[in-house]
């Protein structure tokens, strides 16, 4: 494969660590100065939301495009027109005139932000086996794990000191600096005696191949359960801490916590791997913790629904199995039809923010604000996962010799 041995492996695991946690970074930094944006444009708090909402829109669509473009026109020029798309609809959006040039701008940084995220994992998928991958992911995960507590920190302190514009120049400079490693760090990853031609019905048949792969949906999945269940809590924790006493300026502090318990579950799963645990055997561990906090919150919910610490403690042992669940469950999915990592890629990464999504939008409904009804309705989620996830298996080594790709 391209690229196999860099001559400096420390720096291009950088570059797609960035690569990686670019969406993040640009998706979270704005938000403690959100309500200084509402002030400047004179606009409500939720259309102030719909920044975020909006860039997330711009991340699950483009994902789609961005894997089979690359499985045709190769990685690192996709990238690069990406990054730099990001890196100057950065700087333009302290300069726009209304909410509107603020929402389309916001657009095109997650149409660039997305080559990043989604090539990221197409380029790990080209220069490493599946087991290989996955000891990458896992020391990739960490950062991206500790993004959402630490990038909130990061612009709350520079729209305290220069305001909110500094949010975004900011994302600017992490911009061109990703540029530079690219340029310097990275070769094209996808030759082109290993491209698929480009074409509508070349783009359909690829998904239609992942989607019929018994292996695809039994990897991919598991990103979607994991963050479903993660995102559910985001959207359903302001109501949840407040209802237990947590005073609002203090809720921001609490997601430091889930961070650093996944963070945990990345470095437990890396120090396992290679003691002779394969990646399945670890992604079987991980949902057995996983299944463990989702029990753990429904008690502490329907218990002790107006305790903080219980609360916390038991979404960190969700947080903690997730630390198994979204590298690994990457890795495979990204691995499973080598010939297709780039469409895997964008696939499984359109599917992830959709579920995600979706479970955010809608935890409020069936929750009722309730904690009880929202350890049963997590708990529902967790369960799910953990019985598609053995179904599947089953069904996909059954149904295939292992040399080939599962499909069916």
């Amino acid at each position: 494969m391209a690229n196999t041995h860099p001559k400096q492996p420390r720096l291009l695991l950088l570059t797609i660590t960035m690569m990686s946690v670019i969406g993040l970074v640009a998706s979270d930094i704005f938000l403690p100065a959100l309500p200084n944006i509402v002030e400047h444009f004179h606009i409500s708090a939720s259309q102030g939301q719909s920044m975020l909402g909006n860039f997330l829109f711009g991340i699950a669509l483009m994902q789609l495009f961005y894997g089979p473009l690359s499985d045709s026109l190769g990685r690192r020029r996709l990238l690069l027109l990406g990054i730099a798309l990001f890196s100057v609809t950065s700087i333009a959006i302290p300069y726009a005139q209304d909410f509107h040039q603020v929402l389309l701008l916001r657009m095109l940084q997650a149409i660039g932000a997305c080559a990043g995220i989604t090539l990221g994992r197409a380029i790990v998928g080209d220069l490493f086996s599946k087991e290989d991958a996955g000891k990458v992911f896992l020391t990739i995960f960490p950062v991206v794990g500790m993004s959402p507590a630490i990038a909130p920190l990061i612009g709350g302190q520079l729209s305290n000191a220069w305001g909110w514009q500094a949010c975004f120049i900011f994302s600017m400079l992490f911009g061109l600096a990703l540029i530079a490693l690219i340029l310097t760090q990275l070769s094209e990853t996808l030759p082109p005696t290993r491209r698929r031609q480009l074409s509508l019905g070349q783009v359909a048949q690829a998904y239609r191949t992942l989607l019929g792969t018994l292996r695809f949906w039994h990897y991919a999945i598991i990103p979607c359960v994991a963050y479903s269940v993660y995102f559910a809590y985001i959207a359903e924790s302001p109501f949840l801490l407040q209802a237990q006493g947590v005073p609002r300026n203090l809720i921001g502090y609490s997601y430091i916590s889930l961070s650093a318990t996944y963070v945990a579950g990345n470095l437990l799963a890396r120090r396992l791997m290679p003691r002779g645990h394969s990646s399945d055997q670890l992604l079987a561990m991980g949902y057995k913790i996983f299944l463990a906090g989702g029990v753990a919150l429904l008690l502490a919910t329907t218990l002790l629904p107006h305790s903080f610490p219980a609360c916390i403690a038991a979404i960190s042992i969700l947080t903690l199995g997730n630390g198994f669940l979204l590298p690994l469950g990457t890795s495979g999915a990204v691995t499973c039809v080598p010939s297709l990592a780039g469409s895997a890629s964008g696939l499984m990464g359109a599917l992830q923010i959709a579920s995600a999504a979706l479970t955010a939008n809608c935890i409020g409904q069936l929750s009722q604000h309730q904690p009880g009804r929202f350890g049963i309705v997590v708990l529902a989620l967790v369960a799910a996962g953990f019985a598609l996830f053995h179904w599947l298996g089953a069904s996909a080594k059954a149904g295939q010799p292992a040399s080939e790709t599962g499909r069916v």
